[in-house]
């Protein structure tokens, strides 16, 4: 799609608290080979949609280390692009820090005469989402903005940071936009949109006359709820595993060592895409015993592992016993280790303390490149 633009917006992704102490959540390691941004950026990539913009919030360096060049989500390797954009005004000053502020101070690295829309999509709610249908939807209604939004029956809370939104009789304009309230059953904004060209220009002009701390969702709900604009609804069907805490993360790590509930998000038709390394395949020792867990390449097993997620280049001593946890790049768990319901960061090292637990309420988190 040539005059679309893709926008992966990382500036309200949740905190994974040590998680994303020194990187933007998507980046965060997921399901052992995978950065969390993938998901949006293999949607857009499966969609047709080449030009991308990261809208990068902070730790531009640990988005550029994940992405690389690029290629593995760019189909015209000549003509696409991913690239990173910073407000370098406000990079120091996260109130004013917003989404719709790194555009307007990025509008060069935009072709706007080409550029006719623009699909603005968050990391934190993991699906498989076509942006076709949705864009030729937009196309046909002539609408400024298109907002995407998933009918959430008995949410349990999963959904509660998100907007809550009401449509009218034929359920394609938006009527109201709102806090997440506690009904069962409610129609929630994915806070993924698609804007016109001049409806964009608009909501920058916009945010300078009403408040600098507004982000593009803020401005969209404010359009709607002071009737100043008519936004389309469009239903998102796919399942949505959404992520607002270290709590979700961990939970829908391990929701997804379900087979049936992985091929809700795995489509066979519908590839994530990664950067690739260089690794040899995992190495099982001959004590080595694994079951419902996912290993990823370079790992080297030699104890036992349960009810886990072992990221690449991941060393696994003998008499060593994971249960539970999920263990990020180049981490050694040394040799009777007992390990369980704990989230290892990279590069961290267990060799002296035998024993380490969390609880199913709370897991033990060990920050990045600490040794115990």
């Amino acid at each position: 799609m040539s005059d679309v633009v893709g926008f992966v917006d990382l500036h309200y992704s949740p905190s994974l608290g040590a998680l994303t102490a020194r990187r933007p959540m998507g980046t965060v390691t997921f399901l052992g080979r995978y950065g969390i941004m993938d998901f949006t950026l293999s949607n857009f990539s499966n969609s047709g949609i080449n030009d991308i913009l990261i809208l990068a919030k902070n730790y531009a360096y640990s988005i550029h280390s994940h992405i690389q060049n690029g290629q593995a989500w760019i189909n015209n390797t000549k003509a696409g692009y991913i690239r990173t954009a910073i407000n370098e005004k406000s990079i120091n000053d996260p109130t004013f820090n917003t989404d719709i502020g790194n555009i307007n101070a990025n509008l060069e690295q935009i072709d706007l005469f080409n550029t006719q829309y623009f699909v603005i999509a968050p990391v934190h709610f993991l699906t498989s989402m076509d942006f076709r249908p949705i864009i030729d939807e937009h196309r046909r209604s002539g609408a400024s903005v298109t907002m995407v939004y998933t009918r959430v029956d008995n949410s349990q809370g999963k959904f509660r940071n998100c907007t809550s939104i009401k449509l009218d009789k034929s359920r394609k304009i938006v009527k109201s936009a709102n806090p997440h309230n506690s009904a069962p059953s409610i129609d929630v904004s994915l806070d993924t949109f698609i804007i016109s060209k001049d409806a964009l220009l608009d909501l920058i002009k916009m945010q300078k006359n009403i408040s600098t701390l507004l982000s593009i969702s803020d401005l969209i709900n404010y359009c709607i709820n002071n009737h100043l604009l008519t936004i389309n609804a469009y239903r998102h069907t796919n399942r949505v595993f959404p992520i607002f805490s270290l709590h979700d993360y961990v939970d829908v790590s391990m929701q997804l060592l379900d087979h049936q509930t992985r091929m809700e998000l795995f489509l066979d038709w519908w590839p994530i895409y990664t950067t690739t390394n260089n690794t040899p395949p995992s190495l099982y020792g001959p004590k080595a015993e694994v079951s419902n867990s996912f290993i990823a390449n370079g790992a080297i097993i030699k104890g036992k592992v349960t009810n886990s997620i072992i990221s690449r280049d991941v060393t696994i001593e003998e008499g060593a016993e994971v249960k539970d946890s999920i263990i990020f790049t180049r981490s050694l768990v040394g040799k009777d280790v007992k390990l369980s319901n704990a989230v290892c960061d990279k590069d961290v090292k267990i060799k002296q303390v035998k024993e380490l637990s969390g609880s199913d309420d709370e897991f033990l988190v060990i920050a990045k490149g600490v040794t115990v």
